[in-house]
């Protein structure tokens, strides 16, 4: 009976100073761990400068990947901002590349051309974008640039 008795006191004193133990222990050192899946790092307002009357010329907007996993991002549309006066100088877009590694940056890609009649004035558009980033699946960016006389 005694050995039974000081067994089961054994085992309590143990369990008790494990937990004990575990709540003093200390995480120095150890690096914050990063969100998991991918994350879209980009701002919301871009100013592409301004744009020669004389042909179509690219400007492009850098994006970074900084999750864990890689991160997909496709440009679905890009029309007229609701403040916008014409939303008719962007000729076409891409992204550069479409799927990116953790840590590494991309860039979206928009080729710009003024249109017939309309140098002098500042034009506005939104960028829709998609990317697989759980925490922004779908983006919106406004871009503007000035076109030139």
């Amino acid at each position: 009976m005694r050995f039974l008795l000081f067994g089961a006191v054994a085992v309590a004193f143990t369990v008790g100073m494990t937990v004990i133990g575990l709540q003093f222990t200390t995480h120095e050192g150890e690096q914050v761990s990063r969100a998991a899946g991918p994350r879209l790092e980009i701002g919301d307002s871009f100013d592409l400068g301004d744009v020669p009357s004389t042909g179509v010329v690219e400007r492009s907007v850098v994006f970074r990947n900084t999750g864990v996993e890689p991160l997909r991002v496709s440009i679905v549309k890009v029309r007229p901002a609701p403040d916008g006066t014409c939303g008719c100088g962007v000729e076409a877009f891409s992204v550069r590349p479409d799927t990116l590694q953790p840590g590494e940056s991309g860039e979206l890609v928009f080729m710009l051309r003024v249109p017939e009649g309309m140098p002098g004035m500042e034009d506005r558009m939104v960028a829709e974008l998609e990317t697989n980033d759980p925490a922004r699946p779908t983006v919106k960016l406004t871009l503007v640039f000035r076109m030139e006389s």
